[in-house]
This record gives C-alpha cells, structure tokens and sequence, in this order.
C-alpha cells in the first residue's frame, strides 16, 4: 500500500508506475497490479476519473486486496484503507504523506499482522514520519511499546543482508556494478554516472 498526500499524487504515481511497468495497467477492476482507492466526483479532471471508484467497486477492489493470490500487487491511497480495512497479507506500507498518533498507528496496522509465514510487516518512510511514530508509540503501554517495532540494530543487519542480495543481483551492471554509495553524497543523477 502507498499512501500519498493528495488525490492528485496519487494519480499521477499511478502513471509514473504504469509507465514503468506498463503490464500492471489495466482498465478493469478485477484485472491489473496496482489500482488507486479513491473518491471523487464528475468535477474531478478528467484524468482522474478511471481511478474514483463508487462503494460498491471499492468493496470488490478491497476484496481483491485481501486475497494473497489475486494479481493486485499495489493499491494507492490519500486516505481510504487507513483505517478499519482488514487484509493480512498486505505486507508493506509506502508513506509518503505526513500521519501521526492514533491515525499513523491505524495505517501502520493495516500491514503490521502476522499473517502465514509473513512475521510482521513494513514500513517504508519516504517523508521523515519516524519522530512521529516513537511519539505515537509513546501512547500505548510498556508492554505494547515492546511488541512494536524491533530492535534498531536488528533492522540495521536485515537491511545490510538486503543490500548484499541487492548488489549481488546488479552485478555486472553497468561498467563497475551498481555502486548505490554515490548516491548518498551525490546528486541523483550522478548516481548512474
């Protein structure tokens, strides 16, 4: 689940990730990788409109979602399915939007449930909400706080056997491998360079 600022962000990461992976579009609602949850109106763009969805296609889309098997690999949000929606396999969480207390432990739930051989779920922080988790996190008991999260250096080591995995995979690529260090001091476009 990615869950964007706006409407319109949402829209248009759906076009960013369809021209990239042009394969997971599709204009039926039972069919396709990734979908938009959202609601509008006729006096939304007209560009928007394939992606509102009425009650009764959001509650099929949403039954797409809960099932593991289904093709539906992405949904994008603004604010539908942060709260109260109930789909266990779902197992990562983009954010890309600002959240906090009650309302950002709500959208970290919908991904964070054990479900078969899937321990927990993720969260990936694209704008910086972190404070703003350890504060809401703050909320709730000791024992809650306990159960939450893991241990900082524990992630660390995951993420470092994920880069491995990650090089490994790219080797070869390019005239010296894919070398990601460039693109933490350097520009974005120098990381290709």
């Amino acid at each position: 689940m990615l869950v964007c600022m706006s409407r319109r962000i949402c829209v248009a990461m759906y076009q960013a990730i369809v021209a990239l992976r042009p394969d997971w579009h599709n204009d039926q609602e039972d069919q396709g990788a990734v979908k938009v949850v959202m609601t509008g109106s006729a006096a939304d763009p007209e560009h928007w409109q394939p992606h509102i969805a009425s009650l009764s296609q959001r509650k099929r889309l949403a039954s797409r979602a809960k099932h593991p098997n289904d093709p539906l690999r992405l949904v994008i949000v603004r604010d539908m399915w942060l709260t109260g929606f109930d789909a266990p396999a779902l197992h990562t969480l983009y954010v890309d939007k600002p959240m906090r207390g009650h309302g950002l432990m709500q959208a970290i739930a919908r991904v964070n449930r054990v479900f078969r051989d899937k321990p927990a779920g993720l969260m990936v922080d694209y704008i910086g909400i972190a404070q703003r988790l350890k504060e809401a996190l703050g909320q709730y008991s000791r024992s809650d706080q306990e159960r939450t999260g893991i241990d900082t250096a524990e992630a660390v080591a995951v993420m470092l056997e994920k880069v491995e995995i990650v090089q490994a995979m790219f080797h070869g690529f390019g005239s010296h491998g894919l070398d990601y260090r460039a693109a933490l001091t350097g520009t974005p476009a120098s990381a290709w360079h």
